[in-house]
């Protein structure tokens, strides 16, 4: 077996992995590998902002997970497509990048996340980007991620955003500033065209380093713990299995899905589930795994008058050939947006706080609305989608062998509480509102689905348990929180285990209330400052 050694030793080269490594190579003094499952980010697709779609179709670079059936959504099984490609999820998601509510944070402190209160947050999600908008003390100017709102938001999007101001939401100038309520262009991790994945912005700028080794293809098959302390993990690679030992610690960045996978498999949870597959328990901490949360949509669909949606675009290969080529020269048509273009975060009970529910629009529609084979429709057609912004349901991740190769079984438990049906049932009455208001109104020529036969709460509650997906945003099976119970304390430090921290989605307190990739960005750069500080 070869072995390998290393001062820090982070496991899961995706979105926070590509920072921590980056962050911490700085040091010249440390040597630093990172490990990764899947393979180098060389496929055009993953590079084009629209190629996002093509990626999902694909699943080449994609773990491929599925929940269980799921009791609230008629025993549906939810595909949920998580990235395994350097760069991870952020090399192959929709690029849209909203930090959420800074109230957010504040509760992430209130739970017992000490020290991540917005405050002190503010700081990191200002070093991580370069914003191509106004200067404001929200935002940074010197940051490795480009970050800048759709430059050429389609004629669907333009209705869309004056749709809501006329029903009395505010347009807001800056989403990630101050205060995230009301209707905006999407802001896009996209730089001249090209999608600006965490690989791009910090990963690659940081490869000449000699102090810093990549290696792609290794799958983690547990962490090697010696007298209570993290001395290294076993992978397996194309040429069999290794072990990489660390000097220092081991940071787990492997996501809301393999970082409490790889916990499990090493011995770190729930005792007696771990001795029932026959693993040897090296820490009982019966909460890894658990607290599972996620945003769950339900998408709108309309057919449209020609508008130019991507639907009528790519019909038509001259004009798909003219899309590419003025992509290629400009970098700013609808090949440099992902997933969606806009979005409204709005208040829909009596005395809310603050916006319960971000609605996206999205300048294409499906034919078959949402299926892993799906296809543009043939007509004219746009979509919104809506999801809770902060759901009380809560899932749960188990094993479901004693093997690395083996899926976990996910129970994300979508609706299981009464207040996210109450929200998206008057997320659907503000959805059609949005659609009856003119300029949005004047494109429309009619609601695919639900459709006219979802009139009345049952109706459309059993329309929303029939075609609801995942918004790919899972987190918080590792929490951080000051108690014993937490799986990590606000140093990202795994409790019962020494040299052992986990920096990623998976130790979220609390899901953000928009698009997660931001806050995985600044949570890793807060969890490089800490480990670097640490020495």
């Amino acid at each position: 077996m070869a072995a390998f050694e290393a001062d820090y030793v982070v496991v899961g080269g995706g979105s926070a992995g590509c920072v921590m490594a980056a962050r911490l190579s700085e040091d010249p003094l440390a040597q630093v590998a990172l490990l990764e499952a899947g393979p180098w980010d060389r496929n055009a697709w993953i590079h084009i902002p629209m190629g996002f779609a093509r990626l999902y179709v694909t699943r080449k670079f994609d773990w491929n997970y599925s929940t269980e059936a799921e009791p609230e959504l008629k025993g549906r099984q939810i595909y949920w497509p998580r990235g395994r490609v350097i760069g991870g999820s952020g090399s192959v998601n929709g690029l849209v990048f909203l930090r959420g509510s800074p109230r957010d944070y504040d509760r992430w402190a209130q739970a017992g996340a000490r020290g991540w209160s917005y405050e002190d947050c503010l700081p990191a999600f200002r070093k991580l980007e370069t914003f191509a908008g106004p200067a404001s003390e929200y935002r940074g100017t010197e940051g490795p991620v480009q970050v800048g709102e759709v430059p050429e938001p389609s004629p669907g999007c333009r209705a869309f955003v004056e749709a809501c101001v006329r029903l009395g939401f505010p347009r807001n100038p800056d989403n990630n500033a101050a205060w995230f309520e009301g209707v905006a262009p999407n802001q896009l991790n996209v730089h001249r065209g090209w999608r600006w994945s965490p690989a791009t912005a910090y990963l690659k700028p940081a490869l000449h380093r000699p102090n810093l080794a990549v290696r792609t293809e290794r799958l983690a098959l547990r962490i090697l713990i010696e007298d209570g302390r993290a001395a290294g993990v076993m992978v397996r690679g194309p040429e069999g299995e290794e072990t990489w030992r660390a000097r220092r610690e081991v940071i787990l960045c492997a996501g809301a899905i393999e970082s409490p996978k790889l916990l499990m498999l090493s011995g770190i949870g729930d005792g007696a589930a771990l001795q029932a597959m026959g693993i040897p328990v090296t820490h009982h901490a019966p909460e890894v795994g658990r607290n599972l949360q996620d945003h769950f949509m339900v998408r709108f669909a309309f057919r449209t008058k020609p508008c130019g949606t991507l639907n009528e675009i790519m019909a038509n290969p001259l004009r798909a050939a003219g899309l590419g080529l003025s992509w290629l020269m400009r970098g700013r048509n609808q090949m440099a947006v992902g997933a969606s273009e806009a979005s409204l975060f709005a208040r829909v009970l009596p005395g809310s706080e603050e916006p319960e529910v971000q609605f996206q629009f999205v300048n294409f529609s499906l034919g078959d609305q949402g299926t892993s084979a799906s296809r543009l429709a043939k007509h004219p057609g746009f979509t919104f989608n809506f999801c809770v912004c902060r759901p009380d349901s809560r899932g749960e991740l188990t094993l479901r062998a004693p093997s690395a190769e083996i899926k976990p079984v996910i129970r994300a438990n979508y609706l299981s509480a009464a207040s996210d049906i109450r929200i998206m049932l008057e997320s659907a009455k503000l959805g059609r509102r949005i659609a009856a208001t003119a300029p949005f109104a004047d494109l429309i020529e009619q609601e695919q689905s639900p459709g006219p036969a979802t009139e009345g709460d049952d109706a459309m509650l059993d329309y929303i348990r029939e075609a609801g997906v995942t918004v790919y945003h899972p987190c918080g099976t590792n929490r951080m929180g000051s108690d014993e119970r937490a799986v990590v304390d606000p140093e990202l430090r795994v409790r019962g285990v020494r040299g052992l921290r986990v920096a990623d989605a998976s130790v979220f307190p609390l899901v953000p209330s928009s698009n997660i990739h931001p806050a995985v960005l600044m949570l890793a750069e807060r969890g490089a400052e800490m480990i670097r500080g640490a020495r």
